[in-house]
């Protein structure tokens, strides 16, 4: 009896349902065309109209981009800087998450709860924080030590700020492992490093794409504490050349677009293994 209006309504709800889609879809994608279109266009303009796009279209930015030493340099950098902000990260937070996730001692739940508000926080706190950490900086550039300027640094700074986060989203994965894996080392005479790094490291590959991921994304991206101790990452670079007085908008959209491409290539590339690990507990918190 009520199939046949049942019918009309699940088209309707599908039909609804897609044209909502679509319309979040381009809202995403609008700023990332815009920038894409500013790019190709002749004139230095963020205003697009017909006679601008008549007056042609070219991709000689991104071929003097990536050409422009400045650019290369920032790139080198910023990968350098991200390499070895991913080796301090899978070399500390792993056996963090490894402890959280294993052992029962004092003060364990406070500090989860401690981590999980330290990965959380931001606004006035994490300015002030800022403000403490670029005068200790500073400090220890005139006491003889080499930190400005230094990429090995500044990829120690973003292990410490990835620390509680990651360890939350590594612990929870670490929790979902048998613990026979740790007992049948252990009974082999397995020491707790070879444990860790030789056995519950090779069996989580999808938590240490996160972290890996997680890792290049927030040393490839942030460019304010870079800028502060004067390391010349790509993201320093671009943000550099938006500071200005005379904004050359088409050379920063040429600029950006390239730099999003690392990002998204390796979204690509690790999205089975973030399925997997957030379907095993590790996007839980």
């Amino acid at each position: 009896m009520f199939r046949g209006l049942q019918d009309p309504i699940l088209v309707i709800m599908r039909i609804s349902t897609t044209v909502v889609a679509l319309t979040l879809t381009l809202m995403v994608l609008y700023p990332v065309m815009y920038a894409i279109v500013v790019s190709l266009l002749v004139g230095q303009t963020l205003v697009i109209s017909l006679d601008v796009i008549r007056a042609g279209l070219t991709i000689e930015r991104y071929i003097e981009t990536i050409r422009d030493p400045d650019f290369i340099r920032g790139v080198t950098v910023s990968l350098i800087v991200a390499f070895l902000h991913i080796v301090f990260s899978v070399l500390f937070i792993t056996p963090a998450a490894y402890a959280f996730s294993r052992f029962k001692f004092r003060g364990r739940d406070t500090l989860l709860i401690l981590y999980l508000i330290l990965s959380q926080v931001g606004g006035g706190f994490g300015i002030a924080a800022l403000i403490a950490l670029y005068i200790l900086l500073v400090k220890l550039n005139s006491a003889g030590l080499p930190v400005i300027g230094n990429p090995i640094i500044l990829a120690l700074i973003y292990t410490a700020w990835a620390v509680p986060f990651q360890t939350w989203l590594i612990k929870n994965y670490f929790d979902s492992l048998p613990r026979e894996l740790d007992e049948a080392a252990f009974i082999d005479g397995a020491s707790w490093s070879t444990i860790v790094f030789k056995v519950i490291l090779p069996a989580s590959r999808p938590a240490m794409t996160i972290i890996a991921l997680f890792s290049f994304m927030g040393a490839w991206g942030e460019f304010i504490v870079a800028s502060f101790i004067k390391v010349p990452t790509i993201a320093a670079y671009i943000y550099q050349t938006a500071a200005g007085q005379t904004i050359f908008w088409g050379d920063f959209a040429a600029r950006t677009i390239l730099f999003s491409i690392p990002v998204v290539t390796l979204f690509i590339i690790a999205q089975r293994y973030l399925g997997e690990a957030i379907r095993y507990g590790a996007g839980k918190l």
